[in-house]
């Protein structure tokens, strides 16, 4: 499963001088802490030290290095930027190396020499079998000079990330946890509710348009206490296409107040929902992380919402995009037509 994410542009300084606070560094711009993967940093912007995007992979099995090299490779010649850095994190699992070596050589060299086929330099190749404080850590280039991590939760780059309300995750098995149902006795009692009203009339488009505004407007960003009638008024609501469609707009600009609180909402109905009217706020979250740059959970999200309803376009869609990854700006669109933001602006 692979990952495209961007960090939040929000003034964080990563020295990418430093290796071992680069390491550091990515358990908060990825949003989970990373195991058994291959994180490629990006390098971009006017002086050539913005971090964007990461992109996050599985280790490739003993034969598919190639495969993954390539593929990581045709990530990144979509991306603008100017170099990357390698980080491998995980224990190889197969003989030990030798005495002085540093795990998974030959794939790191295998993905230098795709990203050098592109005209994408790679800066730096670094390992670690975990991030952790005082985990070692060492170069590809230099695998005598042995280093030490620092505790990441304290650095000035976990700060910020805090103060902007986003969540690291202790591994990405408890970032999708938290979009499993809150209660599924809950859940299967709404969805005897929901099928209840299965033959009602179509609400007024303009009355679940009201409906949604109100449920946005006094949200926080924790869970919102929702009780059962109006979960399953927002659930009626955004199972129209034009309502659920104005509701992308919610996420511009990405990270703002407004798009978190939105965000909190569209994650408490993902989780109180049945199937098939999860798919609906699954996809309004996913796409609001995707813009973000949140790229983990995007796809975590999309994926329930296609689980939910396997023939859902908009989630099928945005999946592809992030398989093929498309850049978060270039999605701003889908959330900028003048009708669909006027139809949410009073939120």
């Amino acid at each position: 499963m692979t990952s495209l994410s961007v960090p939040p542009d929000s003034g964080i300084v990563i020295s990418v001088n430093d290796p071992a606070h680069l390491i550091a560094a990515v358990p908060h711009l990825l949003g989970f802490r990373p195991a058994d993967s291959v994180v490629v940093i990006g390098f971009g912007g006017a002086n050539g030290k913005r971090v964007d995007p990461l992109v996050r992979t599985g280790l490739p099995a003993p034969g598919d290095e190639g495969a993954v090299a390539a593929m990581l490779a045709t990530v990144f010649a979509r991306q603008p930027g100017r170099a990357v850095a390698v980080l491998v994190v995980g224990s190889d699992p197969g003989p030990p190396p030798d005495p002085g070596d540093v795990p998974h050589r030959r794939f790191v060299t295998t993905l230098a020499a795709a990203f050098e086929a592109r005209g994408r330099p790679v800066e730096s190749t670094l390992w670690t079998p975990e991030i952790r404080a005082g985990s070692p850590w060492r170069r590809y280039d230099e695998p005598e000079c042995p280093g030490v991590l620092p505790d990441d939760s304290a650095t000035p780059v976990a700060a910020a990330v805090v103060s902007k309300g986003f969540v690291t995750f202790d591994s990405r098995e408890e970032m999708e946890r938290q979009l499993d149902a809150d209660d599924p006795a809950a859940v299967a009692r709404r969805e005897r509710l929901l099928r209840a009203r299965a033959h009602d009339a179509p609400a007024d488009v303009a009355e679940a348009f009201r409906e949604v505004r109100s449920a946005l407007g006094p949200v926080d960003r924790g869970e919102p206490d929702l009780p059962d009638e109006r979960v399953l008024r927002l659930a009626v609501a955004l199972s129209q296409p034009r309502v659920r469609d104005a509701c992308l707009a919610v996420a511009l600009p990405p990270g703002s107040e407004r798009s978190l609180r939105a965000e909190a909402l569209w994650l408490a109905l993902t989780r109180k929902l049945p199937a098939p009217e999860r798919a609906e706020p699954a996809v309004l979250l996913g796409f609001s992380a995707y813009v973000r740059g949140d790229g983990a959970l995007a796809r975590a999200v999309l994926d329930k919402a296609v689980a939910a309803m396997p023939g859902h376009r908009l989630a099928r869609l945005l999946l592809a995009c992030l398989d093929s990854a498309v850049p978060p700006a270039r999605l701003h669109r889908l959330g900028l037509a003048e009708e669909l933001s006027l139809a949410v602006a009073p939120v």
